[in-house]
């Protein structure tokens, strides 16, 4: 009797591998990331070209945790964020504030700038990234026990 192989492994790894490791699929945030990338806004596109100029370890659409930042140095702890459209529909707010929280729980400061000062006034918008660049980074909050601590 001759033995015959499924032409790609039923447990879910690799061909070739022998299927000991099922393939891993990038987090939800990595995934967005990659996408981010690959399509920045025209701010998105404009600041980059000014912060590849400050020569700086500044990183684009970073995952951290589950989000993720338009800028970040991790150097520093310093995440910069371009606020658009979307940022002034309902409920933005509120999730902008949470995700300002969590950041800064981790020990990242958040510096944001609208889509139109980024656009128009970027020179001062890099000016101030630059006092950002050169302030020491906020130390990590402990995390809360509640009441009576």
């Amino acid at each position: 009797m001759t033995e015959t192989h499924a032409p790609f492994p039923l447990d879910g790894g690799r061909a070739g591998d022998g299927g000991e490791e099922p393939v891993r699929r990038p987090s939800t945030a990595i995934a967005r990331a990659r996408r981010f990338r690959k399509a920045p806004t025209v701010a998105e596109r404009l600041l980059w070209a000014d912060l590849r100029q400050l020569k700086q370890n500044i990183r684009r659409q970073v995952p951290i945790g589950r989000f993720v930042a338009d800028f970040a140095h991790h150097g520093v702890k310093l995440i910069i964020e371009i606020d658009g459209y979307f940022h002034t529909l309902d409920g933005a707010a509120e999730r902008d504030a949470a995700r300002t929280h969590w950041l800064q729980t981790q020990g990242y400061r958040v510096v944001r700038f609208s889509e139109e000062a980024v656009r128009n006034k970027r020179e001062l918008v890099i000016q101030q990234i630059e006092a950002a660049l050169a302030s020491p980074p906020t130390p990590t909050l402990p995390p809360s026990r509640g009441k009576g601590e």
